[in-house]
């Protein structure tokens, strides 16, 4: 047996025993819990045991889609209480917002959707716009809720938007809405989930003025869209920390797990 599989099943027998002080009779949920929560967000062993039981307990909660907030809280930047967040695509303020827990831990930030809904309460500055790579061009965005996009970058898979109503916008960049929306030099995370445009909308992003120090970047397994994610992210100092899901999580090469900006 490992010392790492050792580490582990003594960190089980710990947190069973907790657990049975709060009257709970099987290890089951505590298990199903903690490897999800290994899978989904890499949240180191020890904390992991706490975050688990807290989740059991009914203690903390999270809101993101596929646990994003999760690994940005817990793996990446524990404990900080002063970030800055970039969330485009944010659609619902609060189901599946990749970012709403951050602002209850004291993080500020930007939202990007053109339809945003339920946003009450959020105090993160809303930009209802479309960002691509390019600023001020004329396209077509098919309004279909949580599957909405752009009409050129929209996936095959996606037959939903492609039946939805058709907007016009003009587009604007993520360096434009960095610069109005007041972002600093160092931006503790980024969320980009806009049905197929990511690899556009970064293209337009100011990697030589912004450094970022994680990313979830939703990828739908198409290509070559997947892979020029990478190429580009991985040109400028990132990297894919690990997949889960429809989701790509990339952290800075120079600092993966630290609060503070990364030499450049």
């Amino acid at each position: 047996m490992s010392r790492r599989t050792v580490v582990l099943v003594l960190a089980v027998v710990v947190a069973l025993g907790a657990l049975g002080a709060k009257g709970y009779s099987t290890a089951d949920p505590f298990i199903t819990k903690f490897l999800a929560n290994r899978e989904c967000c890499a949240i180191p062993m020890a904390r992991n045991v706490g975050v688990t039981l807290a989740e059991l307990r009914g203690e903390r909660t999270y809101f993101g889609e596929i646990g994003q907030d999760k690994w940005v809280l817990e793996t990446i930047f524990p404990d900080v209480t002063n970030g800055f967040f970039v969330d485009v695509g944010s659609g619902h303020g609060t189901i599946g917002s990749n970012t709403k827990l951050l602002e209850q831990h004291g993080w500020k930030g930007i939202c990007v959707d053109p339809f945003p809904v339920y946003m009450e309460g959020r105090t993160c500055e809303m930009f209802r716009e479309v960002v691509f790579s390019e600023a001020g061009r004329t396209m077509t965005f098919r309004a279909a809720k949580g599957l909405a996009g752009l009409e050129d970058t929209l996936g095959s898979w996606n037959t939903t938007a492609k039946r939805a109503p058709a907007v016009q916008f003009t587009t604007t960049t993520l360096d434009n809405i960095l610069t109005r929306g007041g972002a600093p030099d160092f931006v503790h995370f980024i969320n980009l989930d806009i049905e197929g445009a990511e690899f556009e909308a970064l293209k337009g992003f100011p990697f030589d003025r912004v450094r970022v120090g994680a990313w979830t970047i939703e990828h739908n397994f198409e290509e070559p869209k997947r892979s020029n994610l990478k190429t580009l992210l991985e040109s400028h100092g990132y990297v894919r920390t690990h997949t889960f899901k429809q989701d790509d999580f990339y952290a800075s090469e120079a600092s993966p797990r630290s609060g503070q900006a990364p030499p450049r």
